[in-house]
């Protein structure tokens, strides 16, 4: 466990991951055409219908409009989803940029975040006056418990949680998180991935209980549709009310209206992503621990943390994860090297998101000939 000391610190242990995460250009990724299995967002795609009101709303120069900065339309299709007051939500853009709006509404003060976890929880506390804290977990992957980081002399008011987490994929326990409900002033559960786990359960129904609590989610990895962030927070009423007092809205954009109407029409969709979803975790799950020099960690998920054996050099002549991740690209397949990722230690660990099982089968024969020609030299 770790505390940064300052800013700085921060910004020298977050650059190499920021770097590594970064997309390719898209110039490079069309020209190329590479299998992409490095983002999490849903396999299925973006659903059609939202597809063609997006086409139709540029199409007819709905996009020449300004938008309504309180994301009143979207905050209403919500409310009616989740039967829950539309003073619930405040809607927002990226995940970071919603942590941020969130605690830019609160005093500075320490703010426990369990790793491993993406750099930009870090980044987004910090970047608005609190200091935030790395919580490791010396005995598993799971969240630590509040009270154990406070007995390794660890002190902290707030904290950012993740169900699941990423990107060890697994889900956090209510009990884990009610203890951390406990000791902080406000909880903020980023649950970008959370329609796309085997049988997670959202943590939005304790907001209206709890006014500490508040969940993020991202429609944009929900609809398969990274390009274009979009996301909502999700507190009582109170609270969001308060933290609204510290929102511009300004990063709302017209693409948010235009899309909220066809949410209520993703129903068939959602229920195809759960049926892909419960059978390809554990399926991918499974081909990558029967590949030589691939040890993976379990997941509740839709994407994979992976390390490499120590023998994959001796026995396959695969060195760090960066020389998998080239062989792959050169093989048409991109995922994720974890190198930097706060929480993560050495050059072995890699991510593989899950795709359609044809493209699942494709990638795992992918990486088993890289290995076996590694064998043959």
């Amino acid at each position: 466990m770790q505390a940064f000391n300052s800013l700085t610190d921060l910004m020298n242990g977050v650059t190499s991951s920021r770097q590594e995460d970064a997309t390719l250009p898209y110039d490079i990724r069309a020209e190329i055409d590479w299998v992409d299995f490095s983002c999490t967002a849903n396999p299925l795609g973006t659903p059609q219908n939202v597809i063609q009101a997006i086409t139709k709303a540029i199409a007819e120069g709905d996009l020449s409009f300004l938008p309504n900065r309180d994301g009143s339309h979207l905050a209403a299709i919500l409310s009616r989803y989740y039967e829950i007051s539309p003073e619930s939500f405040l809607v927002g853009t990226s995940v970071p940029s919603m942590i941020s709006s969130i605690a830019q509404a609160y005093r500075p003060c320490n703010v426990g975040i369990p790793a491993p976890a993406p750099s930009e929880y870090f980044l987004s506390v910090a970047n608005v006056g609190h200091n935030p804290l790395k919580l490791m977990n010396p005995f598993s992957l799971s969240a630590i418990e509040p009270q154990t980081a406070f007995a390794n002399g660890l002190k902290f008011e707030a904290a950012v949680l993740a169900n699941p987490s990423f990107p060890c994929a697994r889900l956090l326990s209510e009990p884990t998180l009610k203890r951390y409900m406990e000791t902080c002033n406000w909880v903020v559960i980023d649950e970008s991935n959370i329609m796309l786990t085997m049988g997670g359960e959202s943590y939005i129904h304790l907001t209206q209980k709890y006014k500490s609590v508040l969940v993020v989610r991202n429609l944009s990895i929900e609809l398969g549709m990274p390009g274009i962030p979009m996301g909502y927070v999700v507190g009582h009423p109170e609270t969001i009310k308060h933290i609204r007092q510290f929102s511009s809205g300004s990063s709302i954009s017209m693409f948010h209206e235009i899309v909220a109407k066809e949410i209520p029409h993703t129903t068939e969709y959602s229920d195809n992503t759960i049926k892909l979803l419960d059978q390809e975790i554990p399926w991918m799950q499974c081909m990558l621990s029967l590949t030589p020099g691939i040890k993976v960690f379990p997941s509740e998920a839709n994407f994979v943390m992976c390390a490499l054996e120590e023998r994959a050099a001796r026995d396959f002549g695969i060195s760090s994860a960066e020389d998998l991740i080239v062989r792959l690209q050169k093989a048409g397949y991109t995922v994720r090297d974890l190198v930097g990722v706060p929480g993560i230690e050495g050059k072995r660990y890699f991510l593989v998101a899950i795709r359609t099982h044809e493209e699942n089968e494709r990638f795992i024969s992918a990486l088993r000939d890289i290995i076996s020609q590694g064998s043959a030299r």
